[in-house]
């Protein structure tokens, strides 16, 4: 489990004595469900502290591109129908442009078993879809993410209420890499204006400049303050 989680022993074993990793002791051994572990990783990455964003960033694959470069004009303003989360899932994931040969029934009902664990739907209007993490996720061999926007905002489960009209979806090869998107993306998310701007942008070119812009102010910030 350390090792999944890219952790030490001792700050796994500190987690688990203060309750804050699910997990149960059985014979004098430690055991875990990686249904539970999963939602656990999640909503530690969407409650960072941006400095703690950053360092997961920073933990993760060396070469990896900003999400500005990473998402394709192709995927980058993907409109969708308002609607159920499991037609606005399948609708998606059908509209989205993928680099390899991808089966769309099985990506699609994997994101809604992920999404019936725990809603990936903030309170900012925004849902982070992926597959779950304890089985492989997908059989993409590169980092994939896609923008969608609903012509609505509906009832995607955010745990205050809000609907959500905003959609990233992430892909990734591997575990530490998905953790690494997911971290991009959320830490980018609470950058002033960037989802009103989302929400305002017209075409495919105006969301990517959109992303890079705000990639490079926070990136610019991020020097000064080692400066």
């Amino acid at each position: 489990m350390a090792d999944r989680l890219q952790l030490s022993e001792r700050t796994l074993y500190r987690l688990l004595q203060r309750g804050e990793l699910p997990g149960r002791k059985i014979g004098g051994q430690w055991r875990f469900r990686m249904s539970e572990i999963d939602y656990w990783l999640d909503m530690r990455v969407s409650r960072m502290h941006t400095t703690d964003l950053r360092r997961l960033e920073q933990e993760g694959p060396p070469s990896m591109a900003p999400l500005g470069e990473l998402i394709r004009p192709e995927n980058a303003l993907i409109r969708l129908s308002s609607g159920s989360p499991r037609d606005v899932i399948r609708e998606f994931v059908a509209s989205v442009t993928y680099p390899e040969t991808v089966d769309g029934n099985a990506l699609a009902s994997r994101i809604q078993e992920r999404e019936q664990l725990a809603s990936t739907a903030t309170v900012d209007g925004v849902a982070f879809l992926h597959t779950p993490r304890w089985e492989p996720r997908t059989p993409i061999q590169s980092p994939l993410v896609a923008l969608g926007r609903l012509s609505q905002p509906a009832d995607f489960g955010a745990i205050d209420g809000t609907p959500t009209d905003l959609l990233f979806l992430l892909l990734a090869p591997d575990a530490q890499t998905h953790l690494t998107l997911l971290a991009k993306a959320a830490r980018l998310c609470r950058e002033p204006r960037l989802l009103s701007g989302l929400r305002a942008a017209r075409t495919p070119g105006e969301v990517i400049d959109l992303l890079r812009s705000r990639e490079r102010t926070l990136f610019r910030r991020q020097a000064e303050a080692e400066g």
